[in-house]
C-alpha cells in the first residue's frame, strides 16, 4: 500500500492574478476553479493512497490540476492516466502533488518529499512557468531546476516551461541539459500541433482550456510511446 499523502490545500492567490480578477472575468473564473479543483485531486489522493495499481504520480502547479479546463479530469494529468491504462489493458492510479500558484520553490520544499516515499511507476513534472512569468533572477532558478530534476525519480516526464521569452529559452536550456544528464524523458507540451493558439486557451487567456489539454496529453502519450502505433518512444527531444 502506498504511504498516506499530504492533504492538499490551495496556496494564496498572487496580490496581481486577485486584482486581475476584479476586472477580467475570464481571470475570475478560473481563480474561482482553484478551490474546488484542488479538493477534487484532494479527494483522488487519498482513494489512489489506498489502491495497489501502478502509480502515476504529478508535481507541478496549475496546469497540473487542470486550472482552465471545464473538470480537473479534463487536464492533461488525468488524461495521461487514461492513456496509460488504455495502453497497458489495466487500470492505474493518479497521486497529484501539484499546487495552483506553485513555483520550483514549492517542489523542492512541499512536493518532492511527498513524492519520495511514493515509489511512482511514472513521475510527470511540469513547473516553473510561474517563476518565469513572476520572478525576476534567472540564475537561481536555473539552479533551482537542476535541483528539482536531481531530485527526480529515474521513471520521470519533466515538461519544459511555457513562453517564448529569452527567460523561457535560458530556463528550458537549463532543465533540459540537466535532464538529458540524467537520462530523464523531456516534453514541449505548449507546441503540439492540431490548433492555433487562441483556439487551445481557457477564458483567462493564460491556462490551457480543454482542447489545450487535450493536445498537451497528446504531446506527454507521444514522448512516452503511449499513442503510437509500435509502442515506441518519440524520438524527439530528452
Amino acid at each position: 500500500m502506498v504511504s498516506p499523502v499530504p492533504k492538499l490545500a490551495p496556496l494564496p492567490v498572487g496580490r496581481g492574478v486577485r486584482l486581475a480578477g476584479l476586472v477580467v472575468p475570464g481571470v475570475k473564473k478560473v481563480i474561482d476553479q482553484i478551490q474546488p479543483y484542488t479538493a477534487w485531486w484532494d479527494d483522488q489522493n487519498q482513494a489512489a493512497s489506498r489502491g495497489s495499481e501502478p502509480l502515476l504520480a504529478v508535481v507541478g502547479d496549475s496546469t497540473s490540476i487542470g486550472i482552465g479546463a471545464s473538470a480537473p479530469d479534463r487536464g492533461y494529468a488525468a488524461l495521461v492516466r487514461s492513456q496509460l491504462q488504455e495502453h497497458h489493458g489495466r487500470p492505474w492510479r493518479i497521486i497529484n502533488l501539484a499546487l495552483a500558484g506553485a513555483r520550483v520553490q514549492d517542489a523542492l520544499d512541499r512536493q518532492l518529499p511527498a513524492l519520495k516515499p511514493l515509489n511512482a511507476d511514472l513521475v510527470l513534472c511540469g513547473i516553473g512557468t510561474n517563476d518565469v512569468v513572476w520572478g525576476r533572477e534567472v540564475t537561481a532558478l536555473r539552479e533551482s531546476l537542476r535541483l528539482l530534476v536531481a531530485g527526480l525519480p529515474p521513471s520521470s516526464c519533466i515538461a519544459t516551461v511555457a513562453g517564448g521569452s529569452r527567460r523561457a529559452h535560458l530556463v528550458n536550456r537549463a532543465l533540459t541539459g540537466a535532464a538529458n544528464n540524467r537520462g530523464l524523458a523531456v516534453v514541449n507540451l505548449w507546441a503540439e500541433p492540431g490548433a492555433a493558439t487562441r483556439d487551445r486557451l481557457a477564458p483567462d487567456r493564460f491556462h490551457p482550456n480543454d482542447l489545450g489539454y487535450e493536445l498537451m496529453a497528446r504531446a506527454v502519450g507521444r514522448k512516452l510511446g503511449l499513442n503510437s502505433p509500435n509502442g515506441e518512444e518519440d524520438g524527439g527531444q530528452r
